[in-house]
């Protein structure tokens, strides 16, 4: 939580601000047979592997004609110690990918520094 903590800090939002970011989008939910959410000793619901994923693997699209987040671009969790980060497509919308092996189960995590601050672009 502390790391939270200061990644909300570092990128000058308060909590308030962090929850509409988060919560002003239609989700769209769809099943996929690489993630699913479930509950998270981080914080609320998360994303986790149904199967192990390979560093440098797409995970999924994160938000769709930048106008709906998908069960990835709303629940994945934040953590200093990432396994996967986001990209900016040409169209704006988001891609997951993996930045190391993330095993079957384990919480799927990006920074979020690295997405607000540190855009990347595929």
């Amino acid at each position: 939580m502390i790391g939270y903590i200061e990644m909300l800090k570092d990128l000058g939002v308060t909590q308030d601000q962090m929850d509409y970011i988060t919560n002003h989008q239609t989700t769209i939910e769809f099943e996929s047979d690489v993630y699913h959410k479930s509950e998270s000793k981080i914080h609320g619901i998360g994303v986790f592997a149904l199967r192990k994923i390979l560093k440098e693997e797409t995970i999924g699209l994160g938000s769709i004609d930048c106008k709906h987040k998908t069960i990835l671009g709303r629940y994945t969790n934040h953590s200093d110690d990432n396994n996967a980060m986001f990209y900016y497509l040409k169209t704006r919308d988001v891609i997951m990918m993996a930045e190391r092996d993330i095993d079957k189960g384990e919480e799927i995590l990006i920074n979020y520094r690295d997405h607000v601050l540190n855009e990347k672009y595929l």
